[in-house]
């Protein structure tokens, strides 16, 4: 008799290989934690797993109720563990974390691995984290709480129910889009928020960094802001709205480069160069302030509500009003010209026009020069947009080094723009 490996077969394979792996992750972490002998590790998670993906193979194919008798079996388990050890008040988060690990054995069966192994992540960095979440937890205020719940309601109900369509005069008005910098500028705030609870004023800089990814707006507005309200986080929000303005440099590169290569090389050397020069003037800042920005890294701040939404409903407001005036300059005066649409488009957004413009080159119905020259322009008005909210929200010395900045791009852009 010939023996035979089919296809079915590995894959089943690669499906047990994936269970152990996701139960390791948790089981290493259950390990590593408890010193003492404990209900389950990193060998009877692996296992837990296995027995979910196990499950809902045989559910499939052989017999539906073997997962009533396996995931009851796991719960009675973890329920006799819970009394043994319920004297002892060290809690239930093992047990929960074995009914995830069978989940998760049930999802990689029917190939959710993607959420098979997110969920294993995110298990794991919630056991691992256990006394860094505790203590934020202990820190923070009642109202601090309150204000998370509610902006948790606010974003998860409000926003699916928005209609995603332009109305109102010139088509201007679309809830949704707003409602969305809305989010944003809360989720960049909440993250400079965590960041002043967990490092202090010093390490503020890693909101640019993070913030940047997503939009160098919202950053540039909420930094602005808490410069405004505490003096000795001036140096600290600088950097942070510089590096935000560097990283959409770097995200204008790679967003072309997925959609048009040669795009994307022709924009390297411009976007490269103008980062650089941003870090060596912000470097020259460091070395001139260094005594200052040393003193304000060892300051306090008082913390207050992250999550302020009026505060985020003012950027949405204020976002609006820009696409609305934008929209009336296009009806009474027209898109003349790529040039002319991509400058306004940048006031809005510059993901969105170095999309549609590398797109339109690669079709070959726009010449590739067009495109980059459009697509620098749009940087250039998306940093006058930004510098207009950092000289109304930012304090004054935010505006006036900021300025350089924006001296920097519009000279630097302009002289490209001229010579490309």
């Amino acid at each position: 008799m010939e023996f035979k490996i089919n296809e079915e077969t590995y894959i089943l394979i690669f499906k047990l290989v994936f269970s152990i792996a996701a139960g390791l992750l948790i089981g290493l972490e259950r390990e590593h934690r408890t010193k003492t002998e404990i209900f389950a590790g990193i060998r009877t998670f692996p296992l837990i797993s296995i027995l979910g993906m196990l499950s809902a193979f045989i559910a499939d194919k052989y017999w539906e109720g073997i997962l009533y008798f396996t995931f009851g079996g796991i719960v009675l388990l973890a329920l006799i563990n819970y009394y043994l050890e319920y004297k002892k008040d060290i809690g239930s988060t093992t047990e929960v974390a074995t009914f995830i690990a069978f989940i998760i054995g049930i999802l990689t069966y029917y190939e959710y691995y993607y959420t098979a192994a997110f969920l294993a992540i995110i298990t794991t960095s919630l056991l691992a984290l256990k006394r860094t979440l505790e203590l934020f937890a202990k820190n923070i205020s009642e109202e601090d709480i309150f204000a998370i719940i509610k902006f948790a309601l606010v974003t998860i109900v409000i926003y699916p129910l928005l209609p995603d369509k332009h109305f109102g005069p010139f088509d201007a008005i679309n809830l949704r889009s707003i409602w969305k910098m809305v989010v944003i500028v809360s989720v960049i705030d909440f993250i400079a928020y965590v960041i002043l609870r967990w490092k202090g004023t010093k390490t503020l800089w890693i909101t640019g960094v993070i913030g940047g990814l997503i939009s160098s707006t919202a950053v540039s507005y909420e930094l602005s802001k808490l410069s405004k309200k505490f003096r000795n986080v001036t140096y600290s929000a600088l950097f942070g709205i510089v590096l935000a303005w560097l990283v959409m440099n770097f995200r204008v590169i790679v967003l072309s480069g997925v959609v048009n290569l040669n795009i994307a090389l022709q924009l390297v050397m411009p976007l490269t160069a103008l980062s650089f020069i941003y870090i060596a003037v912000l470097s020259g800042i460091y070395l001139k302030k260094k005594e200052e920005i040393t003193k304000e890294s060892q300051q306090e701040i008082p913390f207050t509500n992250p999550f302020q939404i009026t505060s985020a409903l003012q950027f949405g407001i204020i976002y609006a009003v820009v696409i609305f005036i934008t929209k009336a300059l296009q009806h009474f005066y027209g898109e003349k010209g790529v040039f002319i649409a991509s400058f306004i488009s940048g006031v809005i957004d510059v993901d969105a026009i170095t999309l549609s413009l590398s797109n339109l080159a690669k079709q070959g119905t726009l010449e590739k020069y067009i495109a980059v020259k459009s697509i620098i322009l749009a940087v250039i008005s998306n940093s006058i947009f930004k510098y207009i909210y950092i000289t109304i929200f930012g304090n004054k010395e935010i505006i006036k080094n900021m300025a350089v900045f924006l001296v920097i791009t519009l000279i630097f852009g302009g002289i490209f723009l001229l010579l490309f």
